[in-house]
């Protein structure tokens, strides 16, 4: 009876030292990604892990003001810039350690990005004041390899490292002269096209692509572009486990 009650107590001891050692391996892991400043948003990860290799991650990008610089008409204007993103992902690690090591990612996102500033240029001699606004949205899909290491059993640091994606984007450009009543003639419209044209060839993604429209009347420049775009997702976050 003694040996039985003592076998009852050990077996009753090793499975609560098995069940904490379950308890202690991460299930989920709350991540912030730096670089997300660069572009305007403040970038908030999460995961959850299920079974021995599977994680499902979305991340939230909340809009934050970022101030930068670009030529127009031969002097640098300053842009303010800010986006909202989401992105989704089903991540499958190579290693047998829960939520470490390489791992390969496909995922979804979506992009909405914003832009507005002030350029001076010279319209048929005349100084004039334009007013952008920018917006960009995007649907997307990739699939990117990283790694993860958990460090002191808390502390999360996520390399992401070769992440291809392919998107599906509409881009409207405005440019506005809000000042005055009357309509730009033909050779202000012109210079306003033309420096619209020069000014929107400084980003890749919509250089030579977007169609540039006029309008008179409103003293206005659109340029629009829809289509795919190409990209590579690279960085780093960091977070904690628990």
């Amino acid at each position: 009876m003694k040996h039985f009650l003592l076998s009852i107590t050990f077996s009753f001891l090793i499975l609560f030292i098995y069940a904490q050692d379950k308890e202690a391996e991460p299930n989920i892991t709350v991540k912030w990604a730096p670089s997300g400043l660069f572009v305007g948003n403040f970038a908030v990860q999460g995961e959850y892990g299920f079974g021995e290799k599977s994680s499902l991650t979305a991340k939230i990008g909340v809009p934050v003001n970022k101030k930068y610089s670009r030529r127009f008409n031969d002097r640098d204007v300053d842009l303010n810039m800010k986006a909202f993103s989401f992105m989704a992902g089903y991540r499958l690690y190579l290693s047998k350690q829960k939520l470490k090591g390489l791992y390969f990612e496909p995922y979804f996102k979506y992009v909405h990005h914003m832009t507005d500033g002030l350029g001076e240029t010279t319209l048929d001699s005349e100084p004039v004041t334009l007013d952008f606004t920018n917006t960009y949205n995007a649907f997307g899909i990739g699939a990117q390899l990283g790694a993860q290491f958990i460090v002191a059993k808390r502390l999360v640091i996520d390399l992401f490292f070769l992440g291809p994606e392919l998107n599906s984007a509409t881009n409207n450009f405005r440019a506005v002269d809000p000042e005055g009543s009357e309509s730009w003639n033909n050779i202000e419209a012109g210079q306003a096209a033309a420096d619209i044209k020069d000014f929107l060839n400084q980003f890749p993604f919509i250089k030579n692509r977007v169609d540039v429209i006029v309008d008179k009347e409103n003293k206005a420049v659109n340029a629009d572009f829809k289509g795919l775009v190409g990209g590579l997702r690279f960085g780093v976050s960091f977070g904690i486990t628990f």
